[in-house]
């Protein structure tokens, strides 16, 4: 447990009680100082100790024994005002509870629980001034004439985030419960070579803002092993909000999670929608996603600006999860609006890739809309099942969060460039199990398909879509053939059916200027 050093700071050599009502916050900081002064450990015996925020620095280990909890106090007047980023945006606020700011070589270990004491908080959120105690109005002003930003999301974000890892360098944290955040419970940002392994993070459903862990503008990070039960996105990467998040530039980039188990939450593994800084080289693997809204996420919209890119996602379950797959560039927005001039605040998404995945018990198979004047680029799947045959009234969200778009069972495809399936099994009540419109290209490769019947129209729809290749597939598997295997419709396009299973030629219906060929 010590470090190289050895030295060995316990904080009730300090004069913390562990008591659960005495306040021990000038015990612990004390241990820390010295801690970052000399290196070392900082151990936290088993207790209740009751705090305000406390600063970890350089070259220290604070390391929670097995029943040990550190609990801050629910006062705002505890928690002083510091500059960090919130939502996406610099911002002066509340302290976070932990914070590891400007500092390397640091851990945070053992099997004892960190505890935002976040009720106190969720109670102020959303709640007219009036109703506000006269301070906290007072900090809330001060903070809004220090901004002069306002917040487009949500009421009162500037919260303090139980655990944030700030412009550091050399930081891991193992073993312990962090639990209760008053804003999002653990947040990276502008750091670099960070490790979270073996961790529980734990926020009620109802917890406002309750992030499980946002990777924000960091790099070289690491998840692994982690059991997550969050009230909102459950593993979230971000990087700067419109043309602050672009002046910034500083990527989310060469990130991996693995091993990790999503109890709950809005999202799996969710990208944006602040993200203007860019995201890439994004690696997901074995993981498991149950009764989350969504599976995997990438959210945007308009004026963000950045990239997305270079992404994959592999060996992934998910149950009971309204829509797997997100891409969505209508985030809060109108999916049905005119084409807009490209400039730095078109987003762009591309190369995202999707392999050995199942989803039962879902939704909708999916939704991915890019913007028509620029397509989202590169999306494919290869050995992926979806069985979309849950009710649509089994939840009441919008799986996209776009604007005029009707949620329905299918896959549903717009404005790509272009998206590839090989390997792939839908299933859904009805049809259609794959819609999609606006695009330039669209390859099935070995596609099976399972629908209702004859008459829920075709089981492949496709409106303005200029190349479409059908290759290794057969008729669904429904009750009786369908009418219709496939209708494309539209502008333009070209449909070419090769070495399929079936000859499918006589259930393709063409319509518009759309030509047909079989090989």
């Amino acid at each position: 447990m010590p470090t190289e050093s050895g030295t060995r700071f316990d904080v009730r050599e300090f004069g913390a009680t562990g008591d659960g009502t005495t306040r021990d916050t000038d015990a612990i900081q004390s241990a820390l100082e010295e801690c970052a002064e000399a290196g070392g450990t900082v151990v936290v015996p088993p207790g209740d100790y009751l705090t305000a925020p406390l600063s970890v620095g350089d070259d220290t280990t604070l390391h929670l024994e097995a029943g040990a909890t550190i609990r801050f106090v629910g006062d705002y007047e505890a928690f002083p005002t510091v500059e960090s980023r919130w939502e996406g945006w610099k911002q002066a606020g509340f302290h976070p509870c932990l914070w590891v700011a400007d500092a390397e070589n640091v851990a945070v270990t053992g099997r004892g629980t960190i505890d935002g004491g976040g009720e106190y908080w969720w109670n102020f959120y959303d709640v007219s001034d009036e109703d506000l105690p006269d301070g906290l109005r007072d900090r809330l002003d001060e903070f809004d004439e220090r901004n002069d930003k306002a917040d487009d999301v949500s009421s009162f974000t500037l919260r303090p985030p139980l655990f944030q890892i700030f412009e550091s360098e050399n930081v891991s944290v193992s073993g312990i419960t962090l639990r209760n955040s008053p804003f999002w419970n653990t947040h990276v940002v502008y750091s670099e070579n960070v490790t979270i392994h073996d961790v529980n993070v734990e926020n009620p459903a109802d917890a406002p803002n309750g992030d499980g862990i946002d990777i924000d503008s960091s790099q070289y990070v690491r998840i692994s092993d982690t059991y997550i039960n969050a009230g909102d996105d459950a593993i979230c990467i971000k990087s700067g909000k419109n043309a602050e998040g672009r002046e910034i530039g500083r990527p989310a980039a060469r990130i991996a999670v693995t091993n990790c188990t999503v109890e709950a939450g809005h999202g799996g593994v969710v990208i944006g929608s602040e993200m203007s800084g860019d995201v890439r080289d994004v690696t997901v693997s074995n993981c498991t996603f149950t009764d989350t809204d969504r599976g995997v996420r990438i959210k945007t919209q308009r004026d963000r600006g950045g990239v997305v890119e270079d992404l994959h996602f592999d060996t992934i379950v998910m149950r009971r999860v309204a829509c797997p797959f997100v891409i969505n560039g209508y985030y809060f927005t109108d999916i049905d609006s005119a084409p807009e001039p490209v400039d730095e605040g078109t987003p762009l998404v591309r190369n995202v890739h999707f392999h050995d995945i199942t989803a039962r018990e879902v939704e909708s198979a999916g939704f991915f809309a890019g913007l028509p004047e620029q397509r989202f680029e590169g999306i494919s799947f290869s050995n992926v099942r979806i069985d979309a045959t849950r009710s649509l009234e089994a939840t009441d969200l919008s799986p996209a969060m776009a604007n005029g778009y009707d949620q329905e069972h299918a896959l549903f495809c717009k404005s790509i460039a272009d998206v590839s399936f090989t390997d792939v099994t839908v299933r859904t009540p009805a049809g259609p199990a794959i819609r999609v419109a606006e695009t330039d290209a669209v390859s099935l490769d070995d596609v099976r398909l399972e629908t209702g019947g004859a008459s829920d129209g075709p089981a492949i729809d496709l409106e303005n879509v200029d190349d479409v290749r059908v290759r290794g597939c057969a008729l669904p598997e429904s009750g009786e053939n369908p009418s219709t295997f496939l209708r494309a419709r539209g502008t333009g396009g070209h449909v070419s059916l090769v070495g399929n299973h079936d000859s499918l030629t006589e259930y393709v219906e063409v319509a518009g200027d759309v030509t047909l060929e079989e090989s």
